[in-house]
């Protein structure tokens, strides 16, 4: 299911995540350049604060995701999507990778 989310900033600010093999982590969204910018607050040993975790075009919620080995070693994007479940819960699959369910930091 896909919400109209007009105008696009709607998503803009603090969402938690629950990243599998790791704690809840906070992230940033920001509207940059006609993109949604996940970035992380708090990070892991894979991919640390400070580093985007995924980007999306609000149009299409087709987007790309970071990976990275521990150590942050090797990092690359890879293809995956947005789905938007409701105002505050959103979920980013990374093709072939799984998926992390976010909810809004109020």
């Amino acid at each position: 299911m896909k919400l109209d989310l007009s105008p696009q900033s709607q998503l803009v600010g603090e969402w938690i995540g629950n990243y599998r093999g790791h704690f809840e982590e906070v992230i940033r969204i920001d509207l940059i350049d006609g993109k949604w910018i996940a970035t992380k607050m708090t990070g892991d040993e894979n991919v640390p604060a400070g580093e985007i975790t995924w980007r999306v075009d609000p149009a299409t919620c087709i987007g790309e995701g970071q990976i990275a080995g521990q150590g942050f070693l090797q990092p690359r994007f890879i293809p995956g999507h947005l789905e938007i479940l409701s105002s505050d819960r959103i979920i980013f699959h990374w093709k072939d990778l799984g998926q992390v369910e976010y909810r809004r930091d109020d």
